[in-house]
């Protein structure tokens, strides 16, 4: 251990005052010169000294003070650690005095001649070289320079500072940065210190002041992985979460497309609207400019907006008797697709159009009510009656069979309080199916235009379908497609469960087979099915069917007309689409 007293101990441990280089007869004036003599006598030995207390009297006039080494006191460390020594330093002299704080401090002579250069325009490095050149043992640094010309610039300018701070910052603060954040697009973020959060995780992680490169490495990439699983528990949280304050009409649509944070900010501005007549001179627009969502006065215009003025074109409207109606180009175009079609549908579209334009010779009669109609019927037949499974249906079989002459009226069908309500006003017509565990390929089968009796060509159109493309759709479904093949090889009727329709696996091979969009409609949920590999430039038009799956065992055939609500759209379409079925 380095102290000046070591060798000035005798034998009862006292220190003899006649040899300290503190020691000495000199009169001091004042007490800024005892401390001044002081400071340069434990300078020359490297150390530094400050006032460590003192008391003055009544009249001001102080009557001691004590002295102390600037790295004295009484600190209490967690860990063991060296007691001091009564009036000796447990810590060697400093080498270089340039890395102390207190001893790069400049003097008042010193700060005096630094305002005389600064106002000749002298740069810093001349002042601290004038500032060496005065006092050899001066040990200033560079920064020291710079901070007391800043020092001296803000006691220049108090007036001008507090004025700003009085006239502006006080009042006008809030605004000046909202004028930033709530004109800019900055998704929310309203902070700069992400790179402090961030180096206070990783000290979390370290756990100790000294850690080597691969533990630092190491630590980082437990973070990242960290934040990665935060990242994808909340993207599958605000797909499958629905909070209770966001079940309203206008975020149907919204729901596993938009994050719960989102929705959260537009229920917010929501009630703002609800609260407050806005409109876009005294909304602000501050959600739309930061975060590029909808604010109070647009979600009010889309809120209450007519349903009349939601066109899907942009031809602008003219009025109905001064427009010169021509339907030429649609006949030709009808003509030019009617020679494309099969025998099956032309018949189909030529009965249409016999319905339209005599609608007194129409066939349609109408629907009869069945009453009790049970909806399972259990059949001792175990064999099919279908013959030439490889064989698409007859001709007169596939024809679109008269739907209205084998439903039951909408309004008083027993089956409809297990259809979503949002439906019910888009529903014509509601078949039920034959219930032995094979509704789902008959309902599909009825859709199609088959007849409820060709289930069984439908089982092994959908057959074909996945083994044909067994190792893509292996790669769709992951898991499970060992159960779908299983379903699906089955020729019999009654149908165990484990042969019953899988959902929604199946539909995915529907619309892939038979280049259909299917609605798949349940009181759990509503799926829309989109083929996979097929776009819209595949299709003349747009085929869609709709299945309904009741009492969570049954399937029934349903008809929907009119702009009904779309719903949800399958997440196998949306990860594993080809790009251009986008449309």
């Amino acid at each position: 251990m380095s102290n000046f007293y070591g060798s000035n101990l005798n034998e009862g441990n006292e220190i003899s005052m006649a040899t300290s280089p503190f020691f000495t007869d000199r009169v001091f004036e004042s007490r800024e010169e005892l401390r001044q003599w002081v400071q340069n006598t434990t300078f020359s030995l490297g150390y530094i000294i400050v006032t460590r207390r003192s008391k003055a009297k009544e009249n001001g006039v102080v009557s001691y003070i004590t002295l102390i080494c600037y790295r004295g006191g009484e600190y209490k460390f967690k860990e063991s650690s060296k007691k001091v020594i009564c009036d000796q330093h447990n810590h060697p002299p400093a080498q270089h005095m340039e890395g102390h704080a207190y001893a790069r401090r400049l003097k008042e002579n010193e700060k005096k001649l630094l305002v005389d250069l600064t106002s000749k325009n002298v740069t810093p490095r001349d002042i601290l070289s004038a500032l060496k050149e005065q006092n050899e043992n001066n040990v200033s640094t560079l920064k020291t320079i710079y901070n007391a010309r800043q020092k001296l610039r803000l006691s220049q300018n108090v007036s001008v500072l507090k004025y700003l701070d009085q006239m502006w910052l006080s009042k006008y603060k809030e605004m000046f940065v909202s004028g930033w954040i709530d004109r800019h697009l900055n998704f929310g973020e309203q902070t700069t210190n992400r790179v402090e959060s961030q180096h206070a995780k990783l000290k979390k992680y370290l756990c100790a002041k000294n850690s080597s490169l691969e533990k630092f490495v190491g630590c980082i990439d437990q973070i990242l992985k960290s934040q990665l699983t935060s990242i994808y528990e909340s993207f599958e949280n605000s797909r499958i979460v629905l909070k209770h304050r966001h079940n309203l009409p206008c975020f149907r649509l919204l729901r596993g497309f938009m994050t719960l944070e989102a929705q959260d900010i537009l229920e917010g501005e929501l009630q703002r609207s609800s609260r407050h007549q806005l409109d876009s001179s005294n909304c602000g627009c501050k959600l739309r400019h930061s975060c590029g969502l909808p604010c109070a006065c647009m979600l009010s215009v889309y809120l209450n907006s007519d349903v009349f003025w939601r066109k899907f074109d942009l031809s602008p409207s003219t009025s109905v008797e001064n427009e010169d109606i021509c339907c030429d180009g649609e006949l030709e175009m009808f003509k030019e697709n009617f020679t494309k079609q099969s025998k099956v549908e032309i018949k189909s579209l030529l009965r249409k159009l016999r319905d339209i334009f005599q609608p007194s010779k129409t066939l349609i009669k109408e629907p009869t009510i069945q009453k009790n109609t049970p909806l399972r019927r259990r059949s001792h037949s175990t064999t099919s009656k279908f013959v030439g499974l490889d064989l698409e249906p007859s001709e007169q079989v596939s024809n679109f069979i008269d739907l209205n002459q084998m439903l039951e009226s909408c309004d008083t069908h027993p089956l409809m309080k297990e259809i979503p309500d949002m439906f019910h006003p888009y529903i014509t017509h509601v078949q039920d199916i034959r219930g032995d565990g094979n509704c789902g390929f008959r309902a599909i089968s009825v859709c199609l235009g088959y007849g409820e009796d060709q289930w069984l060509y439908v089982r092994h159109q959908l057959l074909d379908e996945l083994l044909s493309s067994y190792d893509v759709y292996a790669r769709v479904f992951t898991n499970g497609i060992d159960e779908l093949r299983n379903s699906l090889c089955f020729s019999k009727c009654p149908a165990p469960a484990e042969h019953w329709m899988v959902m929604p696996m199946t539909g995915v091979l529907i619309a892939n087979r038979f280049g259909v969009i299917l609605n798949y409609l349940t009181k759990r949920g509503d799926i829309t099915f989109f083929p996979l590999w097929r776009g819209p430039e595949h299709f003349q038009y747009h085929h869609t069917i709709t299945i309904a799956h009741v009492y969570d065992n049954h399937n029934v055939m349903v008809q929907l007309e009119g702009d009904y609500p779309m719903s949800t759209i399958l997440a196998y379409w949306i990860c594993h689409r080809a790009p251009f079925t986008a449309g």
